[in-house]
């Protein structure tokens, strides 16, 4: 911004070039931030709230800046013309120093104040100060204005069109109200009290106006899907049959082929599907109010059955798991037994009498059932102990 005012010393006319430079740029930002809408805001209105708290006295002084600069101005050009006439050796040096030194001028501000007289370097500290002060809160404005102000703007075009989808949808969302009247909010804060407003108050309407528009989308997904949702509902109710029907029958198989099988699950009663108040029974009953029904409370009672299935389908998938986990573990030992066997035909071992039996006790125990996994497990950890000694 300039030098900065500083004391005279032995060069008093260093010190008056000095002074004509920190004037100038001085008078060059004064003129700068006088072409900012927010410096007009601050200066020319009475600011009220978090504005006025902070900003509100460097705005009083800064409408006394240019009486300043003037009289600044003025005294440095007496001093410039003494100079200029006489020179600054012997006394016209001590009458220079005077006019750039000694309190001058009395200044009456605007606010009331008590005048006060400064000398050239007082009044350009002053100048600075009050210019100061103002242009941190013009920065500070202008940077909400230039962040949030497009961001409402950006809002409001948003929110119009999901307003006109929610309408065509036949619907009324409530996350484009909340996030409508945070943008009008905003908008009447930015013009009346920009100090209230927050870099953070433009990230929170952002992601309101996102949350708004997810719904929406949700929605349209919804409407658009619905049909196709309907259609697919007997096939999954059919494929839970089924999913039922394997998970019982491997437990029954487990229970029937395994000793003392662990972890089997029993499944869900029947009625769960076609009980009753089964899924089922659920479904024709949605049916029956598609035909009269708005889409949403279609869509409604649609989501609340496919929760109901997808949760049911969860847990006999995992059920059957389960089920089959013993009949898996017997099949996997049957696996190892057969690579064994071939593995002991290509080492030449085949006739070795006590693999032989090994094999033979191995066998006997995964092909007989009910199958005793513990003991076939290790007789197959014993053959495979033998084959690498």
């Amino acid at each position: 911004m300039g030098p900065v005012p500083a004391p005279i010393g032995t060069d008093v006319v260093g010190a008056l070039e000095h002074y004509e430079a920190a004037l100038a740029a001085l008078r060059s930002g004064v003129t700068d931030i006088e072409t900012s809408p927010s410096y007009l805001m601050l200066t020319d209105a009475t600011g009220t709230g978090e504005t006025a708290r902070r900003y509100g006295a460097a705005a009083r002084d800064a409408r006394d800046l240019w009486p300043l600069i003037d009289a600044a101005a003025a005294q440095l050009a007496a001093a410039r013309s003494h100079l200029a006439k006489n020179g600054a050796n012997g006394s016209n040096g001590v009458e220079l120093r005077r006019l750039l030194e000694e309190r001058w001028y009395a200044v009456t501000d605007l606010a009331g104040r008590p005048p006060r007289n400064y000398s050239v370097p007082e009044v350009l500290a002053e100048i600075r100060r009050r210019y100061d002060a103002v242009r941190t809160g013009v920065t500070e404005i202008d940077q909400l204005w230039v962040s949030v102000l497009p961001r409402v703007e950006a809002a409001r075009a948003t929110l119009d069109r999901l307003d006109a989808e929610a309408a065509s949808l036949g619907v009324l969302e409530p996350l484009i109200g909340r996030a409508r009247a945070l943008a009008e909010d905003l908008a009447e804060r930015l013009v009346a009290d920009p100090a209230s407003v927050s870099m953070q108050d433009g990230s929170n309407l952002d992601l309101q106006v996102a949350n708004a528009a997810k719904q929406m989308a949700s929605l349209r997904t919804g409407h658009d899907n619905l049909d196709a949702d309907l259609n697919a509902t007997e096939e999954l109710l059919a494929s839970l049959r089924v999913l039922r029907a394997r998970a019982e029958a491997a437990r029954v198989e487990a229970m029937t082929k395994i000793v003392d099988p662990e972890g089997l699950v029993r499944l869900p009663d029947e009625s769960l599907l076609d009980g009753p108040d089964g899924l089922a029974s659920r479904l024709d009953s949605l049916f029956e109010n598609a035909a009269t029904a708005a889409w949403t409370q279609k869509r409604s009672l649609l989501d609340t059955w496919l929760n109901s299935a997808r949760k049911l389908e969860a847990q006999l998938i995992r059920a059957g798991e389960a089920n089959r986990a013993p009949l898996e573990a017997r099949n996997e030992l049957r696996g190892r037994l057969r690579a064994y066997t071939a593995k002991l035909a290509a080492m030449g071992r085949a006739e070795d009498l006590e693999l032989a039996e090994l094999v033979d006790q191995a066998r006997s125990r995964l092909y007989t059932a009910p199958t005793d996994l513990e003991a076939a497990e290790a007789a197959i950890t014993e053959l495979a102990a033998r084959l690498r000694a």
